[in-house]
């Protein structure tokens, strides 16, 4: 679309402390956020403590809020649902609280949450996954020595889907869940089903499953926790993701979780990492429940592009947390896959770091697509020397110039009455660093009011010492996938070097859990794709910048990509490759070791406890 002469800036106004991503969704009235109905619920990942409870006094009364039953009594942060309209003085109640993808929920949990019975004989190692989907009648999950059984002792599919008689309630309030002998069941009636398991699905409401199978193409889900924990399969097979040979995880209880997918696969700026918090305590929970002493591994296989990749986010920091208060608990993250972006492309970019001297000006080229149907977000994260309060200002220099908009300040760009975009920039916490964001409404669709290609936003360092500058862009749909781009890149810097912010993933940057870099297994090296961490001279924090802890295999090799696992259905099989998959690899021989009643010797030691004696990566 061309350039509206309706498009205006308005005079810069005090920024509002706390997430932008939250200040976005309601200056925009919830627009870009699904689904699009009320009552709208907004789950917050916030820290417990005076404030959490002072908020609940004053919100659970009036049905406006409630914390999510599987949240441990003993942590630091933990999953609070506060209504729409309530979301904004929360969250400003609540310093340090992240917003995570609303939905839409009839109200607070009703009953007590359902836990599975203790195992009559204590298993030797817990295994979870917190990933998307999930063909939970498949074979591979059986007992090897009871194959009619299932060794899932719950699946909670946090997604909206309508209630078939075989669904139970949710405990948490969101979404629906199978137990263990409900799953038993399902499969007892795929058996005499005309269509199998897949029409068992079809009657469960899990039709993403059904187009899988269809297309050929891998559930994720299901891939992922065959490769952690499936049962092995000796049939001769190229590129197995799993052992051929019997181990402590094809007899491990399982529990799986499945996260909301966002709107049409993009995002809107704010992920499930409150759901994926929700997911780890109810993994947790039926853990605890059903072999109160066993180490559990759990494999996370999501990711982010954007945040601020030192620890510190609200997810992070939960997970850390978490891990330190519970010693047998390892959990396990991808890497991430946006390592090759662009070697494939030099203009396909998703982040530019480096260091602005005093009175140093840089610039960014950041290229919006035709036909992106959401908003799009650009974070930057500056640090100035310990001590020191940076004085970070920023421009939009084009299509639409704006002034310039210093510390705890924000201007916005209308259409009228509607808002366009945000020019945001806030002092963080600590006093040394910086956060500020431009938020872009859609360019395609009912809410399309910009332009797309090229916006170029020029930034200035005012302060008198150097100042360290990380920009990275919001992911929407995959890049190396796309049927048509939509992915919004830089495509051009000066003053920064592209690429130099390092493409971990934005959740793999906490201290404790275990992060999983992707190599072939035709010659050993990383796969092209496999993200690498920043230069530690590029860190833009005092704190951790994230590292690979290990390696495991995830291709063939150059010219087979993926390892094989089950598709949808039992006895089908598909090929999938990523990080994604070298995690669960790595996940599965975490597993057999701690089965042995190996241990670390403390929670933040679990990268050398686990690594290979001989340095090599991890095969299946």
């Amino acid at each position: 679309m061309g350039l509206s002469p309706d498009l205006r800036w308005q005079a810069s106004a005090r920024a509002r402390a706390g997430d932008p991503y939250l200040d976005w969704s309601l200056a925009t009235g919830w627009a870009g956020q699904p689904p699009n109905r009320s009552p709208l619920w907004v789950p917050l990942l916030a820290p417990r403590g005076a404030a959490w409870d002072a908020v609940l006094a004053r919100l659970a009364p009036q049905q406006q809020a409630f914390a999510s039953p599987w949240n441990p009594p003993d942590t630091a942060w933990g999953v609070l649902w506060v209504r729409a309209e309530q979301a904004g003085e929360a969250s400003q109640a609540l310093p340090g609280s992240e917003m995570s993808q609303p939905q839409a929920l009839p109200g607070a949990p009703a009953g007590p949450v359902r836990r599975p019975r203790r195992a009559r004989r204590s298993p030797a190692v817990v295994i979870a996954a917190i990933d998307r989907g999930g063909a939970v009648l498949n074979d591979c999950f059986g007992h090897r020595d009871r194959p009619e059984r299932t060794r899932l002792i719950g699946f909670w599919d946090q997604a909206e889907g309508a209630m078939h008689d075989a669904w139970l309630e949710p405990s948490a309030g969101y979404g629906r869940e199978l137990d263990g002998p409900r799953i038993d069941a399902l499969r007892q009636r795929a058996r005499h089903d005309p269509l199998g398991e897949l029409g068992v699905y079809r009657d469960l409401g899990l039709h993403d499953l059904l187009l899988a199978h269809a297309l050929g193409e891998p559930d994720h889900a299901t891939h992922v926790l065959d490769t952690l924990a499936g049962l092995p399969d000796r049939r001769p097979r190229a590129a197995s993701a799993k052992p051929t040979d019997d181990d402590a995880a094809a007899a491990a209880p399982l529990v799986l979780v499945s996260v909301p997918p966002s709107r049409i696969g993009q995002t809107t700026g704010t992920a499930t990492v409150a759901q994926v918090l929700d997911g780890l305590h109810y993994v947790l929970a039926l853990a605890d429940a059903h072999a109160p002493h066993a180490p559990i591994v759990v494999n996370i296989s999501l990711g982010l592009l954007a945040g601020p990749h030192d620890g510190s986010s609200a997810l992070e920091r939960a997970i850390d947390d978490l891990m330190r208060r519970r010693p047998r608990l390892l959990v396990v993250l991808a890497a991430g896959n946006s390592g090759g972006d662009r070697l494939i492309d030099p203009g396909k970019g998703t982040n530019a770091a480096g260091h602005l001297a005093p009175g140093a000006e840089a610039t960014l080229t950041w290229r919006l697509q035709p036909g992106d149907p959401t908003d799009s977000f650009l974070e930057l994260w500056a640090q100035g020397a310990e001590g020191t309060a940076p004085d970070l200002r920023l421009r939009v220099i084009a299509p639409v110039p704006s002034r310039e908009v210093g510390l705890n300040r924000q201007s916005d760009l209308r259409c009228g009455d509607d808002l366009a975009a945000r020019l945001h920039c806030q002092a963080l916490e600590a006093g040394h660093r910086v956060r500020a964001q431009l938020s872009l409404a859609p360019v395609a669709g009912p809410r399309g009011l910009l332009p797309a290609g090229a916006w170029v936003l020029g930034l200035r360092n005012a302060g008198t010492q150097p100042l360290a500058l990380e920009a990275r862009v919001q992911g929407d749909l995959p890049r190396w996938t796309d049927r048509e781009p939509v992915q919004s890149v830089l495509a051009g810097a000066i003053g920064l070097s592209l690429g130099g912010a390092g493409s971990l993933n934005g959740l793999a940057t906490g201290r404790r859990p275990l992060v999983v870099g992707a190599v072939r297994a035709s010659d050993g090296r990383d796969a092209l794709y496999t993200a690498q961490p920043k230069a530690p001279d590029a860190a833009v924090v005092t704190g951790p910048c994230g590292t690979i802890d290990a390696r495991a295999t995830a291709d063939e090799g150059v010219f087979a990509p993926g390892l094989v696992a089950s598709g949808v259905a039992s006895g089908s099989w598909v090929r999938m490759g990523g990080t994604s998959v070298a995690a669960p690899v790595a996940a599965r021989h975490a597993a057999s070791r701690l089965a042995q009643g190996q241990r670390p010797r403390d929670p933040d030691s679990w990268g050398d406890f686990l690594r290979s004696p001989d340095g090599q990566a991890w095969r299946p």
